[in-house]
């Protein structure tokens, strides 16, 4: 039996998208492995793109025909990767309770993490993040999660499944395998007290807008140090992307760097936009930033160096600062080939346990900088805390 088989049952077949290009174009109508008919060959793929029609737990229930509004406007696009291959495998339809898509969605993503593609997921609406948290229990190894969102949705745990509340049940999920959570782009007066309190005691990490604003390449190393991100269009500035109703949030170029640095990421394995609602878009304006926003992830995958210190240390040049204290000292890396650096955080558990990869953690070189002047970055002291 073919791997596929395991899932390709639970999805439904996309029609007439491929008519969206024009004729002998190297537009994605033309270039993607489709799911229309039969089910396209993925054994080779790079980067998979998955449709979930779910907004049952949503108040805005046309969030259901985002998947299908998204595509319209991605398919029209110039595709530049021609060495990577693409494929459309359809939509999830929503199961007779959301529970049964939620485990649509994991049976789906899990068999493709098995297969080492990137998994860009249309939502539907964010809770649905959960599903594809859940969905990484299969490696066997604790991971991280980025949250583009302008809200810390950190709500009542024993609430049912909501956008609202489904990082306290990410959170408090059993078995657990989340090592850290990144909140970026939250706005304070939409910001619970408890939550960032909670964040802060967990040793997670929550960034304001106004600091990744005024700079976005200090998204990168967060992008660079996640397993999955979880993308809220509600992030998005309403003049931007209509609809969001947001006065305030990132611009729609912000949005793509962002996509962009995912798509560089060597760790991100799966990206998912959610809470686009086409009923209250204007012009398809907001499709059209999601389309883009996944063609900067695709083109950002195009350019990933597959480059990590543990491996290959002879790539990389070793910098040893000493601290204040006389006795201890901090290890950085920095890469010959990108400039992008690395700390180390000393971990007991060095060559076993499930947080083995977490010891080497993204940072930039204001990070470093900081060390030099004796200082402790804050990524470092809080993922000591979670190591020890």
């Amino acid at each position: 039996m073919a791997w596929t088989d395991e899932f390709s049952f639970l999805l439904t077949p996309l029609e007439g998208f491929d008519k969206l290009g024009e004729p002998d174009s190297v537009q994605y109508a033309d270039y993607l492995r489709v799911f229309d008919k039969d089910f396209p060959d993925i054994d080779d793929a790079d980067i998979i793109l998955l449709g979930v029609e779910e907004s049952r737990r949503c108040s805005d229930k046309a969030c259901k025909a985002a998947p299908n509004a998204i595509r319209k406007e991605f398919y029209k696009l110039f595709h530049h990767c021609k060495d990577m291959v693409i494929a459309d495998i359809g939509n999830i339809a929503p199961g007779a309770h959301p529970h049964d898509t939620d485990h649509a969605v994991k049976t789906v993503v899990q068999n493709i993490l098995k297969r080492n593609a990137l998994v860009v997921i249309l939502g539907g609406s964010q809770e649905l993040t959960f599903a594809n948290y859940t969905a990484y229990e299969v490696l066997e190894s604790s991971v991280n999660l980025a949250v583009v969102d302008s809200m810390i949705d950190l709500g009542e745990f024993r609430d049912d499944l909501s956008p609202e509340n489904y990082l306290s049940k990410i959170v408090l999920h059993d078995p657990s395998y989340l090592f850290n959570l990144s909140v970026l782009g939250y706005q304070t007066y939409f910001a619970n007290p408890t939550a960032l309190s909670l964040i802060e005691k967990l040793f997670f990490d929550a960034h304001r807008l106004g600091g990744l604003t005024g700079d976005i390449k200090s998204c990168e190393p967060l992008m660079r140090n996640a397993d999955l991100l979880s993308i809220d269009i509600n992030a998005v500035a309403d003049s931007s992307a209509p609809g969001t109703g947001q006065p305030n949030g990132f611009t729609g170029s912000q949005l793509c760097q962002m996509a962009r640095y995912a798509g560089l990421s060597d760790q991100i394995t799966s990206i998912g936009f959610y809470n686009y609602n086409p009923a209250t878009d204007n012009n398809a304006q907001t499709a059209k930033l999601i389309a883009q926003a996944i063609w900067y992830a695709i083109e950002g995958y195009s350019h990933r160096q597959r480059e990590f210190p543990a491996v290959n240390k002879k790539n990389f040049i070793e910098y040893r600062v000493h601290m204040p204290d006389g006795r201890d000292e901090m290890i950085f890396y920095k890469s010959k080939r990108t400039d992008k650096w690395w700390m180390n955080v000393p971990y007991s558990g060095a060559g076993k346990g499930i947080h083995l990869k977490h010891h080497l953690v993204p940072c930039s070189y204001t990070d470093y900088e900081l060390a030099t002047s004796g200082e402790l970055p804050d990524m470092w002291w809080r993922t000591y805390q979670k190591l020890g």
